[in-house]
């Protein structure tokens, strides 16, 4: 019976071995199986997971104890552990570090007891790594340090509440600081019962709107603290799982300092707008970003533009075309690197009208220098501009004037020196005597020509001057303008026959006459004759034509001179403007005679022009005047005009024999000149340098007529013939002749003024003096003939038109 059933216990040990080894091969866990009676705590057996997790093949595990594959520190802690085994029959370790044979330190749970295998104890140990869940651990502590790091230290406001009963859990110490209550004074306190809410109420309703969508927000609510102050706050407030239980947390924020900022950004605010709205400027911000976001009202009612399209997509559109894109560029600049923006532009106003602006921006930065907003303004500078470029103008035709003035001063002292040079050289020969008679007229004649081109000279400076100043009247009249011509004409003859020029004339049968100034009109066709003549070359021709119409008069003046280069034909007319160099000229003149004729027809009207086809083809000057109908009795007969041009006739000489006459002047060749000249015709003549001198002389003896130099030191002639007519005897009534420099209606009228009879202007010819001297006695004779006795033959100032 025992031999037949043996097979199948064997069989069934097998198997059930077989089950364990299975399970001791595939175990999860590191299982040890050590001896508890020869050798205790000697290794017999180790499942592949100790294999692995020690990293010792299972030869080197056999017959080692615990300590020496790294699960003790030492042999005595591994005997100490198998006493209380075998005492125990187990023990555990939850938390032991293991060394394995690479050096690696490995947390793992410990657990052994021992148990009968047949006749034999074992010891099993079973060894589990926990290194993911000491890590699991390690972290959760770390996270739950962490929280409450952050939950103790944050900056807001906590409460923990249970969801259920909306009780206070916990409270962070921030939330203690601002509401003044100690912890255990929240702890179980709903949120009405500490001032969150104004009634339970209210806070009821939050709670339950809270369970609803898991989520409240109050962004400025009242939060009355246990001391009574009322706080504005921020309250958020959601719900959440920890483990099993649902809890609220809610999120207090004080935001007194944010309101009370927002409350001064806004005041702070609306005193910028203010301030830039009262301001004369247009003031603007733009972001960070260069986009201007705000514009004072002025911008819209300068430009008629609103915001959104003065700045189209931060174009300022209502800049001026030739500069928006220099504008843009620089403002990319300064918003790209942070630096002032300054430029100047124009801005198109509301009318179309463009106006010059200076737009100035800078950078508003905060603490860390990053920049928050651009502030800017744009200032009208139009009319200062407009003075800088007048400025800029002035001061460019200041430097052409002030080139031109030398140019002229060079011009007028070659042009002054030139006669003078001649006179002084002949004077000087004639002073010799060695020149035959022939060679003594020829000098004389040439002293005579540059005499009367140097007082032409002056003649011509002195218009300039009353022309710039105003003072250049016109003294009009029905003028002959053909008969004007033709003394013209008479007049340059001799210049014309030295360069064997011919001058042809056609003029028109029924030419007009003009109302004007015969003496003026005189200068302005002997200017341009006399132009024509200089720049003609020998053997040329000039062409004088006049038309007429019922409303002008033409006169045309063509020569086959030089002609006139296209460049400086807008500039012939200007004064002291001349189309070659001082000192390379080929022709002399100031520049002054074409400048003097344009403003003399402009007086008179009319117009005058240039033309010519260039150098080399010669030029032409066209003269047009009004033509005005004017009653007969204004008329008058041309033959009354000035013919001092012409060449001297020889009148019939002009004696004042017997004639007493005073002379004063004070410049001594002037005055032995006009001694001289008297005394040849007859005159009896004391010459005297002063007027005190005269004065003397007019009480010692008596004289028939005084001729007096009116520009001397000390007392001029002016005073002297006031003087003379406030005498209380006969010589208070003596006929007086002005001498004067300084030509012109103006300074005859104080001459007659002053008392005088007559007026001569330097440099006269003595004949000229000789034939005043005689009108003037003629004339007092008379006077004194007709008067009835006790009244006065002399003009005064009443007597002056």
């Amino acid at each position: 019976m025992n031999s037949v059933n043996h097979p199948s216990r064997l069989s069934s040990l097998e198997a059930s071995e077989a089950r364990y080894r299975r399970l001791f091969e595939t175990a999860q866990d590191a299982i040890l199986i050590l001896d508890a009676e020869k050798r205790p705590g000697t290794i017999i057996d180790a499942n592949p997971f100790v294999i692995r997790l020690l990293g010792y093949p299972l030869d080197e595990l056999l017959g080692k104890e615990l300590w020496e594959i790294g699960l003790f520190s030492d042999k005595e802690a591994s005997q100490a552990a198998m006493e209380q085994l075998q005492k125990e029959g187990y023990i555990r370790y939850d938390d032991i570090p293991l060394k394995t044979k690479q050096g690696e330190c490995v947390a793992v749970e410990f657990v052994s007891n021992s148990y009968m295998v047949g006749s034999d104890k074992v010891i099993q140990c079973n060894i589990r790594d926990i290194r993911e869940r000491a890590e699991t651990a390690h972290a959760l502590k770390a996270s739950e340090a962490r929280y409450r790091r952050l939950f103790e230290t944050a900056q807001d406001a906590i409460l923990i509440l249970e969801e259920d009963s909306g009780k206070i859990m916990d409270a962070n110490p921030f939330l203690i600081d601002l509401l003044g209550y100690s912890l255990d004074e929240l702890i179980g306190k709903e949120l009405w019962e500490i001032g969150l809410f104004s009634d339970k109420e209210q806070s009821k309703a939050a709670m339950e709107q809270l369970k609803d969508t898991g989520y409240i927000r109050y962004e400025n609510m009242p939060l009355e603290t246990k001391q009574g102050k009322c706080v504005e706050v921020e309250f958020v407030s959601n719900s959440y799982m920890v483990g099993n239980e649902k809890v609220i947390q809610c999120n207090i924020r004080d935001i007194s300092d944010r309101k009370w900022a927002e409350e001064a950004s806004r005041i702070s605010n609306e005193r910028f707008r203010f301030l830039a709205e009262s301001m004369p400027l247009m003031i603007f911000t733009a972001t960070p970003s260069g986009d201007v976001d705000y514009a004072t009202r002025s911008f819209a009612e300068f430009t008629g533009l609103d915001a959104a399209q003065a700045f189209d997509e931060g174009q300022w559109s209502f800049t001026h075309a030739e500069e928006s894109e220099e504008h843009a560029r620089l403002w990319r600049h300064s918003v790209a690197t942070g630096e002032p923006f300054q430029h100047e532009c124009r801005f198109r106003s509301r009318s179309g009208v463009y106006r010059w602006h200076l737009t100035r921006a800078s950078a508003m930065r905060d603490e860390q220098g990053n920049i928050t907003a651009w502030i800017g303004s744009s200032t009208d500078i139009d009319d200062r501009k407009s003075v800088e470029e007048n400025l800029v103008r002035q001061y460019r035709e200041s430097e052409t004037l002030s080139r031109a003035k030398d140019e002229f001063l060079a011009t007028s002292s070659h042009e002054l020196r030139t006669p003078l040079t001649s006179i002084l050289g002949w004077s000087e020969l004639l002073v010799m005597g060695e020149l035959d008679p022939e060679t003594q007229r020829a000098a004389i004649d040439s002293i005579r020509e540059s005499a009367k081109a140097q007082s032409r000279l002056i003649d011509d400076m002195l218009d300039v001057s009353r022309l710039l100043t105003g003072k250049l009247k016109l003294h009009s009249e029905m003028v002959d303008v053909i008969a004007t011509l033709n003394l013209t004409i008479k007049a340059i003859g001799p210049a014309a026959e030295n360069k064997n020029i011919r001058i042809e004339t056609w003029f028109a049968r029924d030419a007009s006459r003009v109302y004007g100034d015969p003496t003026r009109l005189q200068q302005i066709f002997w200017n341009l004759l006399s132009n024509a003549v200089k720049f003609t070359p020998a053997g040329g021709s000039i062409r004088v034509r006049v038309n007429s119409t019922d409303t002008r008069i033409d006169v045309e003046v063509s020569d086959t001179g030089e002609g006139i280069g296209a460049d400086f034909l807008n500039h012939v007319f200007e004064r002291l403007s001349q189309e070659t160099g001082t000192s390379t000229r080929a022709h002399g003149g100031l520049g002054l005679g074409l400048s003097i004729v344009k403003q003399l027809v402009e007086m008179h009207g009319g117009t005058v022009r240039a033309e010519s086809k260039g150098p080399g083809w010669g030029s032409t000057f066209l003269v047009s005047l009004p033509v005005r109908d004017f009653p007969a009795t204004l008329q008058r007969d041309s033959s009354t005009l000035d013919d001092s041009a012409s060449e001297p006739v020889r009148a019939e000489r002009v004696y004042v024999k017997g004639i007493r006459v005073l002379v004063v002047d004070d410049e001594p060749e002037l005055r032995k000149l006009i001694a001289t000249a008297l005394h040849g015709a007859g005159a009896i003549v004391v010459a005297t340098a002063g007027a005190d001198e005269a004065f003397a002389q007019l009480s010692e003896q008596r004289f028939d007529v005084l001729v007096c130099d009116i520009a001397m030191p000390e007392e001029d002639g002016h005073s002297l013939a006031r003087r003379v007519r406030d005498r209380d005897d006969e010589s208070a009534r003596i006929p007086a002749i002005a001498l004067t420099a300084y030509g012109g209606p103006l300074q005859q009228q104080l001459a007659l003024s002053a008392g005088f009879d007559d007026y001569l202007k330097k440099p006269f010819l003595p004949q000229d003096l000789i034939r005043a001297v005689a009108a003037v006695t003629r004339k007092t004779d008379h006077a004194r003939a007709a008067a009835p006795v006790g009244t006065h033959p002399l003009r005064t100032t009443d007597d002056i038109e």
